[in-house]
């Protein structure tokens, strides 16, 4: 039994319901036919150019990516413009793409899940609760496993998001044991995260302006950088709809994009 684009489609949205996606977010199908047949899928962070390669190149019917091809609405396909030059591509290959962008950021089990789990926190609750399903929302904050200290943490984050280097700011006294987590561009969160008594926060892309409010707070805040605090989901992604193609009864073959990297470089030679 085939699956569908729309089959799949639905499948995700009963993991991450549309409902959680920020207003400004745009979830779900991107391009391609919802009647479409699938019988294999590339899973990535991404709608990159690698992406679509790597796609053709595994004769792929569908894309399931975290961050949306199309954020904005084109005013028109202008080939010289970098997301119309993309869409194009995945249209004249007949390739679909499903994004699940912030839905998957505050749904049980999605990327800040995924990123507690990586770095030992437990008791988690939602650091920004969504309004309508209060066990939803963005980030997380809980306890970690065993507290530590500074250096320690610092250290600890590092290896859970196998990262050779990562910067800070702030500092906190003492042991630190309870922190807050947002995946992706989220340190706006800050004053969330200080309200609920974290001694850390972890999240990436940190803007100056938090960098310097940390200083003062007693708290330390961790870029991790947005690739490496999301990209862990695609295993996620990849072990749910397994399960229901399993069930389903659907020849479906899935294959995560192992080569997808961070487009993010540091000199010298140091690659987050």
């Amino acid at each position: 039994m085939s699956a569908t684009v729309k089959d799949i489609e639905d499948a995700l949205f009963q993991w991450a319901p549309a409902s959680l996606a920020e207003e400004w977010d745009n979830v779900g199908l991107q391009c391609g036919d919802p009647d479409g047949t699938v019988k294999k899928v590339i899973i990535a962070l991404d709608v990159s150019p690698a992406t679509l390669s790597h796609a053709l190149a595994n004769n792929a019917d569908l894309v399931i990516s975290h961050h949306p091809l199309i954020f904005k609405p084109l005013s028109c396909l202008n080939l010289k413009d970098y997301t119309a030059r993309l869409l194009a591509g995945f249209l004249r290959h007949q390739i679909s793409v499903i994004s699940m962008h912030t839905n998957l950021d505050s749904c049980i089990g999605g990327v800040n899940d995924r990123l507690c789990k990586l770095l030992d926190i437990v008791e988690t609750s939602p650091l920004l609760p969504n309004e309508i399903t209060s066990d939803a929302g963005l980030g997380r904050i809980g306890l970690l496993k065993n507290s530590m200290n500074q250096e320690q943490f610092l250290e600890h984050v590092r290896k859970g998001l196998s990262l050779k280097c990562l910067s800070f700011a702030g500092s906190h006294k003492g042991p630190i044991s309870k922190v807050a987590v947002c995946s992706g561009s989220g340190s706006t969160l800050l004053a969330q995260a200080i309200s609920k008594g974290a001694d850390a926060f972890v999240t990436g892309e940190v803007k100056h302006s938090v960098a310097r409010e940390a200083e003062d707070m007693n708290i330390l805040i961790v870029d991790g950088g947005h690739f490496a605090t999301e990209r862990p989901v695609v295993i996620d992604i990849h072990n749910y709809l397994a399960q229901i193609a399993k069930e389903a009864g659907w020849e479906l073959e899935l294959l995560i994009f192992e080569e997808e990297n961070t487009p993010v470089n540091f000199w010298p030679g140091c690659k987050i």
